[in-house]
């Protein structure tokens, strides 16, 4: 399989678990589409990392995989399929990969959400920092909780009922919007997937910054 191969596949295995994204990504621009799954791809990745599974070893050992995959990509190297979409964006992965080091903290995962957003502020700043530099420089900030909570409903972490927290470059608050609106249906018991029409909609207005 080719890089170009493999990178398709993991993209759209990320398709396939946000198939919500077909219609959201129409109010992304077309150049900014396969960086903007690729990124929260690798969010996903670290969140699980951090706080998926009952054994803590596989994960710590992963974040520090990653630190050095994206160390590397500042060196022209890369071993993970994502950084054929990443590793060559104007940003600084070094710095993204000095930020993890708060995410080995395994009990942020379930704290009270102000002590996380705290705790994790390193890592957040930077993943703001990531996007101003992926996506260009944004009105208003990306809010700190809302990218706490973007993060678990990624990893399928429940989190409380609330709209999205506006702020970020366009991918940003459409992927918030997307996030929320499962995270409430789900506390709510209706299906977890969003409708084309609600999705259009909650796109719409997030792409608009609205």
């Amino acid at each position: 399989m080719s890089d170009r191969e493999a990178l398709a596949a993991t993209l759209a295995d990320w398709r396939t678990r946000w198939p919500e994204w077909q219609v959201a990504e129409n109010f992304i621009a077309a150049e900014s589409r396969d960086a903007a799954i690729a990124w929260f791809m690798l969010l996903g990745e670290l969140a699980h990392a951090a706080w998926g599974g009952s054994d803590p070893t596989p994960g710590l050992a992963k974040l520090g995989w990653w630190q050095e995959e994206l160390r590397g990509w500042a060196k022209g190297m890369r071993r993970h399929p994502l950084g054929l979409a990443l590793q060559k964006q104007a940003v600084a992965w070094p710095d993204f990969a000095d930020s993890l080091g708060v995410l080995r903290d395994r009990e942020l995962g379930a704290a009270d959400e102000q002590a996380a957003v705290i705790a994790l502020q390193p890592f957040l700043a930077a993943i703001r920092q990531v996007e101003r530099q992926l996506f260009g420089e944004a009105s208003r900030d990306s809010d700190p909780l809302q990218l706490l909570r973007t993060l678990k409903v990624s990893i399928g972490f429940p989190v409380v009922a609330a709209k999205a927290l506006r702020g970020g470059p366009g991918p940003r608050q459409v992927f918030d919007a997307l996030a929320m609106a499962r995270a409430n249906a789900a506390r709510k018991g209706d299906a977890i997937v969003l409708s084309r029409w609600r999705t259009l909609l909650l796109a719409w207005r997030a792409g608009r910054g609205r």
